[in-house]
């Protein structure tokens, strides 16, 4: 008696070729795919390049708003010296005379 033979038949063998040619296919569309999601280099450095420039102007914009602040600031300190000023300015005067009347 002899073994039974155990080598696959040629039909066999181009099914599993076959197999493997859609597997290999459908794995190629699957990276295709993934790659087109996938940005450049140069698309990267360009939106990186954008986003400083839109950072620095934002720092330029917030540096401004606070010295815009502090001048308001500055404007309300010198409102109120003079309110004060044209408060006590009278009083005074008006002391200064009673005492030199005497």
């Amino acid at each position: 008696m002899t073994a039974p033979n155990q080598d696959p038949t040629l039909w066999e063998l181009l099914r599993a070729m076959q197999q493997m040619r859609d597997d290999l296919r459908a794995d190629f569309a699957e990276l295709g795919t993934r790659l087109a999601e996938m940005v450049t280099k140069i698309q990267y450095d360009a939106d990186r390049r954008t986003d400083e420039i839109r950072i620095k102007s934002l720092e330029g914009d917030v540096a401004d708003l606070g010295r815009a602040a502090e001048a308001e600031r500055e404007a309300a300190r010198g409102a109120r010296r003079l309110a004060l000023i044209a408060l006590v300015a009278p009083v005074v005067v008006a002391i200064l005379v009673s005492v030199l009347e005497l």
